[in-house]
């Protein structure tokens, strides 16, 4: 089905003269003259009657017209969804963060989302692991975390975006705050305030792995806001990346620990996708501002 020769009916139509749907379409008469004999034959039907005193659309030819004029309209939406798509301005949009980059969604989304535009979005906040569950399933289009729980998947395509150091955090009026080259033993006693951890132990190193163990109490969820909170009105001790919690460090709501057994910590953190699909350019252009917000953010933190 040629579209160009039932726009040149529907303009005939509209128009009520060859030359005058010539001049609209920018096409010459005999062209359009042509194009609509053309159509004609493929119809095996006649759609205009043409006479001295100009055409009109006969009997069987004006419900056809009435159905051209809708499917050149459902093509013209069509092609417009195809812009938008192409554009990055809509479809689906399907991505995770850890526990420890919940703060990126109040950074980034805001400004990314446009409620206007025909876009869905998904946006997950979980441990690091059940990222790598969903994104193998083909349930997200991509994550940003630490990555190691995603290396050695094959699947998986792992962009690095930077390490950060990893520490823990308490208020200023803690007592442990004032203190230098602290014990990591000495952690132990006071409450645990972190994001949901990978059951599996990804972190090799013994003092790390030694510091998440508490004899008081802990609040483990993936509300990072909550838990910076929890850490800054009591003595309860904070664990996450620096980066992300950059603006309660600048303000002294919260100073970090010198431990001296953890001043190498660091987070690898990555954006991680699928090894096998493309991204969309909606996604992308998510996928580019997630990452975008982590390097800028370990770029002013170092």
């Amino acid at each position: 089905m040629d579209l160009n020769k039932w726009r040149h009916a529907v303009g005939v139509a509209d128009q009520g003269s060859f030359t005058a749907a010539a001049m609209r379409l920018h096409i010459s008469q005999p062209a359009l003259s042509r194009s609509i004999q053309s159509l004609e034959r493929e119809l095996g039907l006649i759609l205009f009657e043409r006479g001295p005193a100009g055409i009109a659309i006969t009997a069987v030819g004006q419900p056809i017209l009435e159905q051209a004029r809708a499917l050149l309209g459902q093509a013209e939406a069509l092609q417009e969804s195809v812009r938008d798509i192409v554009r990055g301005d809509a479809g689906a949009v399907r991505f995770g963060v850890g526990p420890m980059f919940a703060t990126l969604l109040d950074q980034v989304l805001p400004a990314l989302w446009q409620p206007k535009q025909s876009v869905t979005v998904q946006a997950h906040v979980l441990p690091v692991e059940r990222l790598v569950v969903r994104l193998l399933r083909g349930e997200l289009d991509f994550f940003i975390a630490d990555g190691r729980a995603a290396r050695g998947q094959k699947a998986i395509a792992v962009e690095p975006l930077g390490e950060a150091p990893v520490g823990y955090f308490v208020r200023p009026s803690h007592p442990l705050a004032a203190r230098s080259n602290l014990k990591i033993s000495e952690l132990a006693s006071f409450p645990r305030v972190a994001p949901n951890l990978p059951e599996a132990t990804i972190e090799q190193d013994r003092d790390i792995r030694m510091s998440s163990q508490v004899s008081a109490g802990q609040l483990n969820c993936e509300r990072l806001d909550l838990l910076v909170r929890m850490a800054s009105g009591s003595d309860a001790v904070l664990l996450a990346i620096a980066p992300m919690i950059e603006d309660t460090l600048a303000s002294g709501e919260l100073v970090r620990l010198d431990i001296s057994d953890l001043r190498h910590w660091r987070a690898d953190i990555v954006l991680a996708r699928s090894a096998l699909l493309q991204f969309s350019p909606l996604v992308r252009r998510y996928a580019e501002a997630f990452g975008t917000a982590v390097t800028n953010r370990i770029a002013t933190a170092a």
